[in-house]
This record gives structure tokens, sequence and C-alpha cells, in this order.
């Protein structure tokens, strides 16, 4: 019974006209603390694996964490800019290289963390796959109405 009124009261939520002006931003400000948040913490806190296991999973971490990211800024930018996609793409990747780099740089300062230019990389890396997913979607879509 409770789980249905929280229900009930989320789907009000979502389905109001403020929230869905919103929600972008509302996404990017969470995923954006998420990332600040997890820079704070060790992965062994979390999952207790071996290390070759613990590189390899913070590594897919890296790329989906910032791969997201991607997507959250280029939803905002085709939303309030309407210029061509391939600028909404570039933009897209410089802040989140931008976000990476200051990510990178936050992790120097905590304990048992390091900064380094390869997770930026990685990052990165993330951050194109994401971007060349996009196109892929938009390309499909563009030749569909043809």
């Amino acid at each position: 019974m409770i789980l249905k009124k929280i229900g009930d009261k989320i789907k009000k939520i979502i389905a109001h006209r403020h929230w869905q002006k919103y929600e972008k931003y509302i996404s990017l400000i969470f995923w954006l603390a998420a990332i600040f948040i997890l820079s704070n913490n060790s992965l062994k806190e979390f999952v207790i694996i071996t290390d070759w296991w613990e590189f390899i999973l913070r590594k897919l971490v890296h790329l989906f964490e910032f791969a997201v990211l991607t997507y959250l800024i280029f939803r905002i930018l085709g939303q309030t800019e309407k210029r061509h996609i391939f600028w909404n793409l570039g933009w897209s990747f410089v802040f989140t290289v931008l976000y990476a780099i200051s990510d990178e740089y936050h992790q120097s300062f905590i304990a048992g963390r390091t900064g380094t230019y390869r997770d930026v990389i990685i990052d990165s890396v993330g951050s194109l796959i994401a971007l060349w997913l996009i196109y892929l979607d938009w390309h499909y879509h563009k030749n569909k109405k043809i």
C-alpha cells in the first residue's frame, strides 16, 4: 500500500510540466554529483575482487560514467542549441573531457586515490563511444525519414 502511494506520487511529479521542463538539467546535476561522490571512495569499499578484475572494473566504470555524462550533456545542448548535430557532439565531448580532467584533479587530493592522465583518456574514449552511438542513432533516423 505504501509503495503504491509512493509510486503514484512519483508518477505525478514526472507528469508535472515543471519536472519535464527541468528533468534534463536535474538528471545532469545528479550524474555529476554521483561521479564526484564515487571519486571520493575507493572501489574496494563496494566490491571485494582480485587486483586484475578490480582494474578492469574500474576502467569499465570510467567508460560508462563518462559515456552517460556525454549523453546527458548532448540532450541539453540538443534542447538549447538548435545547431547542427556536429556542433552539439563536439561541445558535448569538450564539456565531458573538461569534467574528466577536473575529476582526476579532484582525485589527486583524495587519500588512496591518484589522478592520472590515463583515466582522462579512458573517460574520453567513453565519451567518444557515446558520441558514436548518438551519431549512429541520428543518422539512422535521418535516413529513415527519406
